[in-house]
């Protein structure tokens, strides 16, 4: 059966894409490579509690994605603020509020972040000021840390904070990832936090990604990876690795992108989007969950270099236990059998009792977490990646003008995508 559009990928951009050319009336056939629908989200229960392996947070800043909880009728809810912050210097342990310890990392922030009006004067169009943001785009996040003048406890907490928004190495992370989340939570630190750190779907990412999936007839395939994208004259041919044909007038291939590069596109790809596709973005990190006995007191530790170098409280269940949830820079450092003592080193007095977390980096739908774009990014690859290739669309969070590496950076280009496929179906 030939379809008027094909979806590869059947995260939110995927989804979002699939039900925008729906909704006009064209047919659509939606293939995802995993057994489930939602990508680098991945909505679950664990011991009885609701966890989110993948993508998470919301803000009202994220204009697609609050638009669809509006639609769908969702409710979101706010994790509680730690009531005790320890933060790491050397091998010094301190404690005190969080707002002592935000004090600390906003003098190192607002450094780091010096110039971004004028680099990121409107963050949804990055390249509107291309001259201010190559000085950055050039430049790594602990090339950006070197250039600042910090004593060693705000270069310790701004390393830790960087970290956690990294998911890499600092070393490899490009600093416009870090301006842009800036930028786009309205210039400010607190906002930062809060829009990385602070709302979720009370239902879970499962709940809204149903509600976009179901809001249109999509004929959607699980366990069907795609080997291959072939133009051939007016339409297109979409080969799965089973070696299934199925045929199409336009397609949209929504996969993250250190994914692309599995795939097979005749006619190649532009030579700027291969280069791009090599270059990969830098996210290799770790999200992990422990549930721990020590403590019915919201805690917050940040110990930069640490394998899960920011840990949070996220539930407390009672009886001195509780849910954390924390965040590393390279998946490959978590070691199953060192748990314990990773956790003393960060947040002594807890007793782990389980821990579990998804490897994103080994998942070979994903190849990394959440959209951290190397140095040179911008200014050399983020326009061509988002060039149509005639009646190949590229889409995802990790190509999104805006929220890139969010779910919203996913239903935005979704929406792109969309339109786009609908206007060149139009033309067909």
């Amino acid at each position: 059966m030939t379809h008027d559009a094909i979806v590869v990928g059947g995260g939110f951009a995927g989804v979002t894409a699939a039900r925008e050319i729906a909704l006009r009336g064209r047919s659509v056939l939606l293939l995802e490579a995993r057994d489930r629908l939602g990508g680098r989200t991945w909505s679950a229960v664990w011991h009885g509690i609701p966890i989110e392996y993948g993508g998470g947070w919301v803000h009202w800043h994220q204009p697609h994605t609050w638009s669809e909880i509006t639609r769908a009728g969702l409710k979101v809810e706010l994790s509680e603020d730690a009531q005790r912050a320890h933060w790491w210097v050397g091998d010094e342990r301190r404690e005190g509020s969080i707002a002592e310890r935000d004090a600390i990392a906003e003098r190192g922030w607002n450094r780091f972040v010096e110039g971004v009006h004028e680099a990121l004067p409107n963050p949804y169009d990055p390249l509107l000021a291309q001259e201010e943001l190559a000085r950055f785009d050039r430049l790594t996040i602990a090339e950006r840390v070197a250039e600042l003048e910090l004593d060693e406890e705000e270069r310790a907490v701004l390393e830790a904070e960087l970290e956690s928004v990294a998911s890499a190495p600092l070393e490899d992370a490009g600093a416009v990832s870090v301006l842009r989340w800036h930028a786009l939570s309205g210039y400010s630190l607190a906002l930062t936090q809060y829009t990385g750190g602070r709302v979720m779907l009370a239902a879970g990412t499962g709940a809204l990604l149903q509600a976009i999936a179901s809001a249109a007839p999509v004929e959607a395939r699980l366990d069907t990876p795609v080997a291959a994208v072939r133009v051939r004259g007016d339409r297109v041919e979409v080969e799965t690795r089973a070696g299934e044909l199925h045929d199409a007038a336009v397609a949209v291939v929504a996969v993250p992108l250190n994914v692309l590069g599995t795939i097979e596109f005749e006619p190649a790809l532009s030579e700027g989007k291969q280069e791009a596709i090599a270059a990969g973005q830098a996210s290799r990190g770790l999200k992990i969950f422990l549930r721990t006995r020590g403590s019915d007191v919201f805690d917050n530790a940040i110990r930069p270099r640490h394998p899960f170098g920011y840990l949070d409280t996220e539930v407390l269940l009672g009886a001195g236990e509780q849910l954390q949830i924390g965040f590393g820079i390279d998946a490959e450092r978590c070691d199953p059998n060192g748990l314990q003592r990773d956790l003393d080193e960060i947040l002594p007095g807890y007793e782990l009792i389980d821990a579990t977390w998804h490897d994103w980096l080994a998942d070979e739908y994903a190849r990394g977490t959440w959209a951290i774009h190397p140095p040179g990014w911008y200014t050399r690859h983020h326009a061509e990646m988002r060039r149509p290739e005639g009646r190949v669309l590229l889409a995802g969070s990790d190509l999104a003008n805006g929220w890139s590496g969010f779910i919203d950076g996913a239903i935005e280009s979704g929406l792109e995508a969309g339109a786009c496929a609908v206007l060149n179906l139009r033309g067909a």
